[in-house]
């Protein structure tokens, strides 16, 4: 490794707008010993073959005070993850790639929150679906499945099915977490920008905040970093260098819910912006008051004492802020000690971050564990027992040493 509360306080912070520096845990309230003891676990997890390899990431009050990779970039393989390592993100991308994005262009007037999305998509049509708004997108309350699967068609195609999937649910009833949706989300913004999600993301959130390292489709001179996930039901070499996800690789690499590769320091550069209020190192990516709503509850319609009843119905029915997962007191992926209010998200190749604005806390795990196959309740039960996420944020608030 390599050194660096009862009343919720504010879901961001303009105290902690950055940038990251490397700083020892003693001096922000935590203990190097313990958060050794932390990726001693992992490693132990990558020993005993849960997954290849991981990067690790923590920071507190701006301050990088741990940071440690361990592991192979390819199962069985011998080239080391390290540091720099590229992590195929899928699911972060909803947050780090399209949520963010879509906010920014409510911020810059060239969408609403309570738009329709047909305003943008004319081929989102269907009973009900007038009534789809941005919001209920972002939310994950549109009314979409969690996906549908088009694969023996052309892309222009496949686009066109799922812009006409029915409604299975009134939008803004329900949480129901959804691809699909986040798929046509990415539309959205593409049509409201006038640019590629690839390129608007890029140029608004990615290139401002100094994260090199996050792509789209990476670049052949990127794969040598690359850690690779695994094959999948239609792919039997090894994924390396493309998103796991095979609907998305077949779409072009390039959607709203999948496609992000990034590093540990990339991904906890932007947790850091996010907790800043949307400001980093001096330069604005979104305004407070979206980023406040951003991470805050915007599914009061859903009771998480009700919904919160295994991992999986976590992910896919409690209440959510727009793209971020929010801490539950049961089976959040981000443990059972990080702070009411705190919010993070995951990816189901095995990637998480999670911010506990309370202590001023930001913690990512990337691993290449890779998409559990098939996707159901066993399957991600297993790829969170086996990357061991929810001890490793526990660990990470127990190493926490100023409080009473």
């Amino acid at each position: 490794m390599s050194r660096g509360a009862d009343t919720p306080k504010p879901l961001v912070s303009s105290s902690s707008t950055g940038p990251l520096v490397p700083d020892a845990p003693e001096n922000v309230g935590m203990s190097f010993d313990r958060l050794e003891d932390v990726f001693a676990r992992l490693e132990r997890r990558v020993n005993d073959e849960g997954f290849p390899g991981f990067a690790a990431l923590v920071a507190r009050h701006g301050k990088v005070v741990a940071q440690h990779a361990y592991g192979k970039k390819v199962r069985g393989g011998v080239e080391p993850v390290t540091l720099d390592t590229l992590f195929d993100l899928e699911s972060m991308t909803k947050v780090v790639s399209t949520a963010i994005s879509t906010l920014i262009l409510v911020d810059r007037g060239k969408l609403g929150l309570d738009d329709p999305v047909v305003k943008y998509l004319t081929a989102f049509q269907g009973a009900g679906k007038e009534r789809v708004t941005v919001r209920d997108m972002l939310r994950y309350s549109s009314g979409l499945p969690l996906d549908n699967h088009f694969f023996d068609e052309k892309p222009i195609e496949i686009w066109r099915k799922m812009a006409a999937t029915p409604l299975e649910y009134p939008p803004g009833t329900k949480v129901g977490y959804s691809d699909l949706t986040y798929r046509l989300l990415g539309k959205v913004v593409e049509a409201a920008s006038g640019m590629t999600l690839d390129a608007f993301a890029r140029d608004a959130v990615w290139r401002p905040l100094g994260m090199v390292d996050t792509t789209y489709n990476p670049a052949a001179a990127l794969h040598p970093r690359i850690a690779a996930t695994g094959a999948t039901q239609r792919r039997t070499a090894v994924v390396r260098g493309t998103v796991q996800d095979d609907q998305d690789f077949l779409l072009g690499g390039v959607c709203g819910c999948d496609g992000v590769f990034s590093t540990v320091k990339d991904v906890a550069t932007f947790c850091q912006m996010v907790l800043g209020g949307g400001t980093y190192d001096g330069k604005r990516i979104l305004g407070p008051e979206l980023v406040a709503a951003m991470v805050a509850n915007q599914t009061p319609f859903v009771d998480a004492r009700k919904t919160d009843t295994s991992p999986l119905e976590n992910l896919v029915s409690t209440p959510k802020g727009y793209g971020w997962e929010l801490i539950t007191p049961r089976f959040s992926n981000g443990g059972t000690r990080l702070s009411p209010g705190s919010y993070g998200k995951s990816g189901g190749a095995g990637t998480y971050m999670w911010i506990d604005p309370s202590r001023q806390l930001v913690a990512v795990l990337l691993t290449n564990h890779g998409l559990p196959v098939p996707f159901d309740e066993r399957g991600w039960n297993r790829l969170l027992d086996d990357t061991s996420c929810v001890e490793f944020f526990d660990g990470v608030v127990g190493a926490v040493t100023d409080e009473a």
